[in-house]
C-alpha cells in the first residue's frame, strides 16, 4: 500500500498513471487469460494514441536505433508474405505477431518507469503466476471440477511450456529481489519461499522444459555472478555449486538409465507352456522393456483375453481411456509387474491395477503420474523405443527428433529465402508425405524449434536477421550487464531451441512485452554489479 501511494504521489501525470496500470493489468492476465491479454495489448496501444504528444514520441523513436533493430523481427515476417502462396495463413501468422510491432513501439516511445513502478509490475506478475499455479495444483490433486491428469495440462489457460517460461522468469525475478541489500528479514524469507515454491511446482508438474531452462539459466547467472564478485570464499562456494549441480543431475539421470536397462528376467531358459498347458508365444525379436522385463516373452493371448474380459467392462479388443488398444496397454502393464501374459498373470491384477489399465497406464510406475521419477522413466522409455524402431507418435521427446529432421530437410530445399511466412505448415505437410513419415497424421506437427522455424520460413537470410534483431538491441544499449534483461533474455533465447515460442499468442505476448520492458523501461540502477534495493 505504501508503494502504491508513493506511485500515485510520484507519477508525473494521469496518463502515465494509466499507462502503468495497463502494464500491471497486462502481466496479471498474461498467465490467466489469453483473451484479456489480447484486449490489454490494444488498450495499451489505444491509450498511447489518445495521449497524443506524437512529436515527443517520434523523437524518442528516431533516436532509438535499438527499437528499429528489434522491429526487424516483425517486419521481415511481413516481407515474407511477398513470396508466400498461402496468404490466408500468412496473414494469420502476422496477426499473431502484431504485438511484436505494437508493444515495442509503445514502450520505447513512452517515459521510463521508476523503481517503484517497475517493482509493482514485476511483483504483480509473480503473484499472477503464483495464483495460476495454485489452481493447477488444485486440479492435480482433484480439488476442482476440472481435474488435471497429465503434466501437459499444467496450465489451464496457456500451454504448459509457455507457463513454465513464466514460472522460470518468476523464479529469477524473485532472486533479483532476494539478493538486494536493505531488506527486512521477513521480506527476504518471503522471496526465498517463493523461489522454493516455484521450483517445487516445476518438479510437481514434471515440466522438463521449465526445469532444464531454469537449470541452465541459473548456472549461467551464477557463473556471471562469480566473475563479478571478488570475495575469495564466496567465489569458491559459488564455483562448487556450479560444478556440483550438473554433476548431481547427470549422476541421477545415469542411475535412472542403468535401472531402466537392468534386466530382471531370464529369456535364455523360457518355459513353453502355461500352467494350463497352453503354448506361450515368445517373440525373440521384440527387445522392448518395461521395468527391466522383456515385453515379447510369455504371451498366451487366448488366456489373456479370456481372463481380462472377466475382470473389466472394457473388452480386450477395445480402447482404453487414452484411446490406445487395451490389449497393448495390458501386455505392457503385466510385463512391468514381472507377470506373465496369461490367465494366471491377469488374475493377479488388483482392482487398482485394472482401473489404471482402463485409464491407459501401461506401466505400474505410472500409477503416480505426478511423480518426477515417472517422467524421467517415460523419457528414457521413449528414447529406447525410438532407438529400437518404434513409432514416436504421441511421444513428446522422440516426436521432436522427427520434427527437427523434417524441418531441416525443408530448410535445405529452400536455404536462402525460405518457403515464405504463410507456407511453413504446408511445407511440413508436403514433406511428411514425401518422406512417408511414420508419424500419425495427428502428430505431424511443425519444428518445435523457433530458430529452425525462422530458417524454414525466411531462409538463412531471415535467420540472420532474427538473430540480429534478438541480440542487437541488448548489445547496442549495453543491457546484458543488467540482471533483469539478462535473465529474461536467457529464458527466452533458450526456450526457442525447444519450442516455437513466437508461433503462439502466449509466446508472442511473453517476448513482445518483457523484451522492450527490460530493454527500454528498466531504471538505470539495477544491474549485475549493483546491490542497492530495487
Amino acid at each position: 500500500m505504501i508503494q502504491i501511494r508513493q506511485l500515485l504521489k510520484n507519477t508525473r501525470d494521469i496518463h502515465h498513471l494509466i499507462y502503468v496500470f495497463l502494464l500491471i493489468a497486462f502481466v496479471i492476465f498474461l498467465p490467466t487469460s489469453k483473451y484479456m491479454t489480447s484486449v490489454l495489448q490494444f488498450l495499451i496501444a489505444i491509450h498511447w494514441a489518445l495521449r497524443a504528444d506524437f512529436q515527443y514520441k517520434l523523437k524518442r523513436l528516431k533516436e532509438n536505433k535499438a527499437v528499429w533493430i528489434f522491429l526487424l523481427l516483425f517486419l521481415w515476417h511481413l516481407a515474407g508474405l511477398i513470396y508466400s502462396k498461402n496468404m490466408a495463413y500468412g496473414w494469420h501468422d502476422i496477426k499473431i505477431k502484431i504485438p511484436l510491432l505494437i508493444l515495442p513501439v509503445v514502450i520505447a516511445s513512452s517515459e521510463k518507469l521508476n523503481k517503484i513502478e517497475m517493482k509493482l509490475i514485476l511483483l504483480f506478475f509473480v503473484t499472477a503466476v503464483f495464483s495460476s499455479s495454485l489452481v493447477t495444483i488444485a486440479g492435480l490433486n482433484e480439488l476442482l471440477r476440472i481435474q488435471i491428469q497429465d503434466f501437459r495440462e499444467a496450465s489451464l489457460v496457456i500451454s504448459h511450456i509457455r507457463f513454465a517460461l513464466l514460472v522460470d522468469l518468476s523464479i529469477f525475478i524473485l532472486s533479483f529481489f532476494a539478493l538486494r541489500q536493505g531488506l527486512k528479514r521477513w521480506e527476504r524469507l518471503l522471496y526465498y519461499g517463493g523461489i522454493g515454491y516455484f521450483i517445487l511446482f516445476l518438479l510437481l508438474s514434471k515440466s522438463m522444459t521449465g526445469l532444464v531452462i531454469g537449470l541452465i539459466v541459473g548456472l549461467l547467472l551464477s557463473f556471471r555472478w562469480l566473475i563479478i564478485h571478488s570475495g575469495r570464499y564466496s567465489k569458491w562456494i559459488a564455483l562448487a555449486g556450479i560444478v556440483a549441480l550438473p554433476i548431481l543431475v547427470s549422476l541421477y539421470i545415469r542411475s535412472q538409465i542403468n535401472d531402466f536397462y537392468f534386466i530382471r528376467d531370464d529369456i535364455e531358459n523360457l518355459e513353453l507352456t502355461t500352467s494350463a498347458g497352453n503354448p506361450y508365444w515368445h517373440d525373440s525379436d521384440n527387445h522392448f522393456l518395461e521395468n527391466g522385463y522383456h515385453v515379447g516373452v510369455y504371451l498366451c493371448e487366448p488366456e489373456l483375453e479370456a481372463g481380462w474380459n472377466k475382470l473389466s467392462k472394457i473388452p480386450y479388443r477395445g480402447r482404453d481411456e487414452k484411446g490406445h488398444a487395451v490389449k497393448n496397454t495390458l501386455i505392457r502393464y503385466l510385463t512391468s509387474k514381472g507377470l506373465r501374459k496369461d490367465y494366471v498373470g491377469v488374475s493377479s491384477l488388483t482392482n487398482e491395477d485394472i482401473k489404471l489399465i482402463e485409464k491407459g497406464y501401461a506401466n505400474v510406475i505410472y500409477k503416480d503420474p505426478k511423480a518426477f521419477q515417472t517422467r524421467i522413466y517415460q523419457l528414457i522409455w521413449q528414447l529406447d523405443v525410438y532407438k529400437k524402431g518404434g513409432n514416436p507418435s504421441g511421444h513428446s521427446l522422440t516426436q521432436r527428433i522427427e520434427y527437427l529432421k523434417t524441418g531441416f530437410s525443408i530448410f535445405l530445399d529452400n536455404p536462402v529465402f525460405g518457403v515464405g511466412t504463410g507456407d511453413v505448415a504446408d511445407a511440413f505437410s508436403a514433406k511428411y508425405k514425401e518422406i512417408n513419415t511414420c508419424l500419425e497424421p495427428v502428430w505431424q506437427l511443425r519444428a518445435h524449434n523457433q530458430w529452425l522455424t525462422f530458417a524454414i520460413a525466411l531462409g538463412s537470410i531471415g535467420l540472420i536477421v532474427a538473430i540480429v534483431a534478438f541480440f542487437g538491441p541488448g548489445i547496442l544499449m549495453g543491457r546484458f550487464k543488467q540482471y533483469l534483461f539478462l535473465l529474461f533474455f536467457l529464458v527466452a533465447f533458450i526456450s526457442m531451441f525447444n519450442e516455437d515460442t513466437l508461433e503462439t499468442q502466449a509466446g508472442v505476448a511473453f517476448i513482445a512485452f518483457f523484451y522492450p520492458l527490460f530493454l527500454f523501461s528498466v531504471p538505470n540502477e539495477p544491474s549485475m554489479t549493483k546491490t542497492k534495493p530495487f
